[in-house]
């Protein structure tokens, strides 16, 4: 009886042991910023939700830094935010989505059209808002002299994009969308050899929705951001994309059809032109204010 006792007590002792080693596996710290960890589960969720699915581990070791980048300068921002004491509220969150839907003119299906074109979900979209207002509210803050748009900005902007912005395009794109720069140029390379079909890198490659096979109708001009529109001024129908990046993705596009939408006048797209001239300006001097923070804080990395 002691034998089989100790033969159990032994065993308890080897799985546990055995247990907890792989526990520390599973999940342990991958970064520390200013005193605040992340663990590697927590990379996984992060990845996930990047993702729309949980990751195999080849597309993990692919993005696996640059996401965890993307997390410590997310919780630099909340730790500035803090310190700062600024807090957004739900209620800010919405009328923030109102009014981009309201500057865009988009009714609840254009937007949805739209969070596909970005992959991203409702919910994503809202933190991604969050995140918009605390960095607008940081930058008023902190920055003494505000980003400006000249009238000679203007003019110049309408005399490149007269054509689309008084006769609006409206497009329809089939897209996959993909998780970093040399896996989207692969992609891309099969494509153009006729290794892959579009319908079968969407099936298998592509991130979040896939549905229709990755084909978005209807696609108007006012939805796109500007590097949608850099890619789509110089294609015509049965083109396909270099990779391009929109947010922390990377997309290759097909543009199935073109066509002229409703005409409109000039006043009437004043705050898209605005809106377009302002937002790369905002962009820069956030991501030099980011810097700032991140050179001044403590981070160890240890994925």
């Amino acid at each position: 009886m002691k034998i089989r006792l100790s033969s159990v007590v032994l065993g308890i002792v080897f799985f546990w042991a055995g247990w907890s080693q792989a526990a520390q596996i599973v999940d342990r710290i991958i970064a520390v910023v200013n005193g605040e960890i992340i663990t590697y589960q927590e990379l996984i969720q992060t990845v996930r939700a990047f993702s729309g699915e949980t990751p195999d581990q080849e597309i993990l070791d692919r993005i696996a830094n640059d996401v965890l980048d993307g997390m410590i300068d997310d919780i630099i921002l909340r730790q500035e935010a803090e310190r700062l004491e600024v807090k957004v509220s739900d209620a800010e969150i919405e009328n923030e989505i109102q009014q981009f839907k309201a500057r865009r003119k988009m009714d609840d299906e254009d937007f949805t059209r739209s969070l596909r074109l970005q992959g991203l979900t409702p919910e994503q979209f809202k933190e991604r808002s969050r995140q918009e207002i605390i960095r607008q509210q940081i930058l008023a803050y902190m920055v003494r002299r505000k980003v400006v748009v000249t009238q000679e900005e203007i003019d110049a902007y309408v005399a490149q994009n007269r054509p689309e912005l008084v006769a609006e395009k409206v497009v329809d794109l089939q897209l996959v969308i993909l998780s970093d720069q040399a896996f989207a140029e692969e992609i891309h390379k099969q494509l153009v050899t006729k290794k892959l079909t579009f319908d079968d890198a969407v099936a298998k490659f592509s991130l979040g929705d896939k549905e229709d096979a990755g084909l978005m109708r209807g696609v108007r001009w006012r939805e796109l951001d500007e590097p949608w529109r850099v890619v789509l001024r110089n294609m015509t129908p049965g083109d396909l994309s270099p990779a391009f990046a929109i947010q922390d993705k990377w997309v290759l596009l097909k543009l199935i059809q073109e066509q002229e939408g409703e005409n409109r006048s000039l006043s009437s797209v004043e705050d898209e032109i605005r809106e377009a001239i302002m937002r790369p300006k905002l962009e820069e001097r956030f991501k030099e204010y980011m810097a700032g923070l991140r050179a001044k804080a403590l981070i160890d990395k240890r994925l």
